[in-house]
């Protein structure tokens, strides 16, 4: 088993791309977890294959060669079943049973894994990436979809692992409980241009952040002094000019010197050529000095600029009393209808606007196996100004609960939906939503994206797609019909942590209807306040 992994001068450009996604790392990846932190689409997903063998990079090695590694790679979607499905599910030894226990996986669930809620899908995902012990492991946002009870089981099995491990992630918890250092993917600025850098810090977010920021005051604080210094040279320069342009027009007095005192001119004539010799000698050192300040001022690199503004709508509430609910019942887990016959294993509490669900814990557990299981619901309404926040452990039936009031909406209301987990085609649809609009709304749609912390002039480039830009476009381009409902699943998902507070502030401030699933308790504390 390999140790340490080491890459050596990697750069990954994509086909047509301008510019590579990044070019000259050279990183070190020992024995532990090692975290890829970074905005959607600056490459994180895209070095973390090159590390595992799944992309080659266009320059550099990856030493040694994972082709001769035992590699599990984990991916962020979990719409299709893992590969190894099949060897987990047979395997009865010891260390497979222990890992299932550990990660709390049902014994069906292997059987029936289209009908598993996002967070079950993702459990049994991880689990597969750790069967067989793998050389190297990586993780690429294995919280997503999960509650916090399955993320502290799986950072358990993490921190169990003794081989090489990436993990690609925005949760904090999980980095800093797993993580020995963390390589940060950052866009810098200098001399008018924008490039991005990985830069290694040792120990978990909480501490790599820490010595980030000072870092970058740091930097912000010599460039200052860079501009003072050139400023400086620059204001000495034009006084060498100003004193320069003075000795020229003393030269045009020469002609009061009586034009017989031959003495007297040509003590004169000497003085102002010793004088012209010194002044341009001062003149040229100066400009020396300024230029050498400038390249100096221009090499320091500090963060890029990010758009902290807000998402500027104009939303009318609706007029309906109530655009969406659904009547008191159990809804089926397949097909959120209600169903007389269908046997409750959770049920959904309703305080305000906070909306819980939770398992039954005395639920007939053979009944349910037969697949007519369901969640038990009071009577729900939503408001035309309400911000309802539902959460709740995995499989419990937040998501049936969604469909159920989606399918309660008249035809007539404009509905924005933006679901947990895009398909395969969604990027490409959406791009060509984006590209048939009219030159007024497709800036509106990339100003958006600029606030959720993106790059529009990426996504125009065309680069490969991160499943939380793909988010980020399903969501600007719904909000131009402005819904006066919104629906979002588990939103959080793939979306880097600016991205986080920027939609937070953004769903806080929108005036019509919202109904939120989430797994992030602050997220819907800041959009569903009790107090909007």
């Amino acid at each position: 088993m390999a140790t340490t992994l080491d890459l050596h001068d990697i750069s990954y450009i994509y086909d047509g791309a301008q510019e590579p996604l990044f070019d000259g790392v050279n990183m070190t990846l020992p024995q532990g977890w090692t975290a890829l932190l970074g905005d959607n689409g600056c490459g994180k997903t895209t070095l973390a294959k090159i590390v595992c063998g799944a992309l080659t990079p266009t320059h550099g090695a990856v030493n040694p060669s994972p082709s001769t590694l035992v590699v599990a790679y984990c991916e962020q979607e979990c719409a299709h079943e893992p590969a190894n499905l099949d060897e987990l599910r047979d395997d009865w030894s010891p260390e497979a049973i222990a890992l299932r226990d550990a990660l709390g996986i049902g014994d069906d669930w292997p059987y029936r894994f289209a009908t598993l809620s996002g967070g079950e899908r993702k459990r049994l995902q991880v689990a597969c990436a750790l069967h067989g012990s793998p050389d190297l492991l990586v993780l690429d946002e294995p919280t997503n979809h999960v509650d916090a009870d399955t993320r502290d089981a799986i950072a358990a099995a993490m921190r169990a692992y003794r081989g090489v491990g990436v993990l690609v992630s925005h949760d904090v918890e999980l980095i800093d409980a797993t993580c020995m250092q963390c390589l940060m993917f950052t866009r810098r600025h200098s001399d008018r241009h924008n490039r991005t850098v990985i830069e290694r810090y040792a120990g978990g977010y909480t501490k790599a952040r820490r010595t980030h920021e000072l870092r970058r005051a740091e930097a912000a604080d010599e460039l200052k002094a860079a501009q003072r210094k050139r400023q400086a040279l620059e204001g000495s320069r034009a006084a060498r000019r100003a004193m320069m342009d003075a000795a020229a027009a003393r030269k045009h007095g020469g002609h009061l010197i009586d034009r017989h005192d031959h003495d007297a001119r040509n003590t004169h004539k000497w003085n102002e050529k010793q004088a012209d010799k010194a002044s341009a000698a001062a003149y040229r050192a100066l400009g020396s000095r300024l230029e050498t300040a400038r390249r100096e001022a221009a090499s320091i690199e500090t963060d890029a600029k990010r758009y902290d503004g807000d998402i500027l709508l104009d939303i009318t509430p609706s007029a309906r009393r109530e655009p969406a609910h659904v009547e008191a019942g159990v809804l089926r887990f397949d097909d959120a209808t209600a169903h007389d016959g269908c046997l409750a294993v959770s049920e959904l509490d309703v305080d305000g606007v906070r909306w819980h669900a939770r398992a039954i814990s005395d639920a007939d557990t053979d009944a349910a196996a037969q697949g007519v299981r369901g969640i038990r619901v009071p009577r729900l309404s939503v408001g035309p100004r309400d911000h309802i926040g539902v959460d709740g452990a995995n499989g419990t039936g937040k998501s049936t609960v969604v469909r159920a009031l989606l399918g309660s909406v008249d035809d007539a209301l404009p509905t924005l939906y933006v679901g947990q987990i895009p398909d395969a085609d969604a990027h490409a649809r959406l791009l060509a939503r984006l590209h048939a609009l009219d030159a007024g709304d497709k800036a509106h749609v990339l100003s958006m994206l600029a606030q959720l912390n993106d790059d529009p002039d990426r996504l125009l480039r065309g680069e490969e797609p991160s499943p939380g830009r793909t988010q980020k476009l399903a969501l600007c381009l719904g909000l131009l019909s402005g819904p006066q409902l919104i629906v979002l699943d588990e939103p959080t998902n793939h979306l880097d942590l600016h991205a986080k507070r920027a939609l937070a502030r953004f769903l806080r401030g929108y005036p019509g209807a919202l109904v939120v699933v989430s797994h992030e308790r602050w997220f819907l504390d800041e959009a569903c306040g009790a107090d909007k």
